[in-house]
């Protein structure tokens, strides 16, 4: 008891420190994982090659990078692992 009160002042601030980082680690989780962000991503991407900002070249490697994070985003969430946002099945080529 003596011992906890004499280190006080250094473990609480490290426990309130350590609180801020298993949140931050948690938020940055949940939008890596986040489906519907990817989703929107590839929204995006398709909308730059429509009005010309990317060549087909590029749309290409990029959509191949998001069809890749959707797939490990989905595994992630059949595994269990809660996302940021709800559930919603889309039908998306693999």
């Amino acid at each position: 008891m003596l011992l906890q009160l004499l280190t006080a002042p250094v473990s609480l601030p490290l426990a309130g420190f350590r609180f801020i980082l298993d949140q931050i680690a948690d938020l940055a989780e949940q939008e890596l994982y986040d489906e519907d962000r990817i989703r929107e991503d590839l929204l995006l991407l398709q909308l730059a090659i429509e009005e010309g900002e990317i060549d087909e070249a590029e749309y290409q490697v990029r959509e191949a990078e998001i069809m890749q994070r959707l797939r490990v985003a989905r595994a992630h969430s059949a595994a269990g692992y809660s996302t940021a946002g709800p559930e919603v099945s889309a039908d998306l080529p693999e």
